[in-house]
């Protein structure tokens, strides 16, 4: 019996000091919450501008280049020289790498002798011909065989030019890895050739209801590592995808930055369709969240009339212009919205405009 009531007593003093630690907390809790429901919070209160705007489409774009090609062998052999340098900017007609062509050299010289035979025979025969000494079966065959080793001198030139690449136009060299003496099959990547241009292509895929306005002749606007640029269609493809229906479309931009190399990603905006009003807002005021975009609105307390309070509204968000943004849908032009401060209040917080807050002595 003793240690029954032991264990009660014990168990009514720990639930009496929980009770105890609960209610001192919710004292502390409320005492420090009371102050701060009754300071209003300093916010910047500002109206949205009202103006027209075009709609507008990100979308993304590739770097290509005017010229660009893969120099590459046209038939087997050895490396006999190379006479460039990776990164060297290469002129038209430069000879930048040789194969060995002995073997070809040494047909060709007994190609040219075996030229050089049937074509005095053939004058002879020709001046033969003229005192009627000899057929016409046998000039005609003369000419044959002179036509045929004519055939066979410029078949071999033909070989060996093959085996001598040269640049076809100027261009800056890629990076290679080949060494003389090395063997290479046919087909084989010498290197990459990037014509030197004054302007690139930006090649970029459009939704058909940006393809429906945008034309040749219009321009974009291009984002690169902080750089805006400006860019002018040039082309628009015949036939839309078949699966993502979207329409290819090429635009040239002048003078571009060495930092916008070839294959690089960029964004491309492009407006499109007739300017619409719309209501522009400080990027500032507008908040996210997994539901949508929203921001704060300052109204007039029902219960004190003296007081702001703000609201939140889900709104329908436009496109970016410097600083602000369009706001499609969800406010009005004559409302009064937080443009800063939104990050420390909720809907029904007692918000005062700034400038007062700081006039208060």
């Amino acid at each position: 019996m003793k240690t029954f009531l032991g264990s009660l007593t014990v168990l009514l003093s720990v639930v009496a000091l929980a009770f105890g630690v609960y209610f001192l907390k919710y004292r502390v809790l409320a005492t420090v919450a009371a102050p701060q429901e009754a300071r209003p919070t300093p916010v910047v209160f500002a109206k949205p501008q009202s103006t027209k705007l075009r709609s507008n489409a990100t979308l993304v774009g590739t770097v290509v280049a005017p010229r660009m090609l893969q120099l590459k062998t046209e038939t087997v052999g050895t490396v006999e020289s190379i006479h460039f340098q990776s990164g060297d900017i290469v002129k038209p007609g430069q000879v930048l790498l040789e194969l060995d062509t002995s073997v070809e050299k040494a047909m060709l010289a007994s190609a040219r002798a075996a030229e050089r035979i049937a074509d005095s025979t053939y004058r002879r025969i020709k001046q033969a011909m003229e005192v009627q000494a000899l057929s016409e079966l046998d000039l005609d065959q003369t000419e044959a065989q002179l036509a045929q080793a004519r055939a066979e001198v410029a078949r071999i030139e033909a070989v060996i030019g093959r085996k001598v690449l040269v640049a076809p136009f100027e261009a800056r060299a890629g990076v290679f890895d080949i060494q003389p003496r090395q063997y290479l099959s046919e087909g084989s990547l010498i290197t990459m050739l990037q014509g030197i241009d004054e302007f690139v292509y930006v090649d970029f895929m459009m939704p058909q209801q940006v393809a429906d306005y945008l034309q040749v002749g219009d321009q974009v606007a291009l984002e690169h590592l902080g750089q805006n640029l400006e860019a002018q269609v040039i082309a628009v493809d015949s036939q839309a995808d078949r699966v993502s229906r979207s329409l290819g479309a090429r635009a040239k931009v002048m003078s571009p930055p060495s930092t916008l190399q070839v294959n690089d990603s960029v964004k491309v905006v492009a407006q499109f369709g007739e300017a619409q009003t719309t209501l522009l807002i400080p990027s500032s005021a507008l908040r996210s969240n997994p539901t949508g975009a929203f921001c704060f609105v300052a109204q007039v307390d029902p219960t004190d009339t003296s007081k702001w309070i703000a609201k939140r509204r889900e709104v329908l968000v436009g496109s970016t212009v410097g600083n602000d943004v369009s706001i499609r849908q969800g406010l009005e032009p004559n409302e009064q919205i937080i443009a800063d401060g939104s990050f420390k209040i909720y809907d029904g917080t007692w918000v005062v405009p700034s400038e007062l807050t700081k006039a208060a002595p």
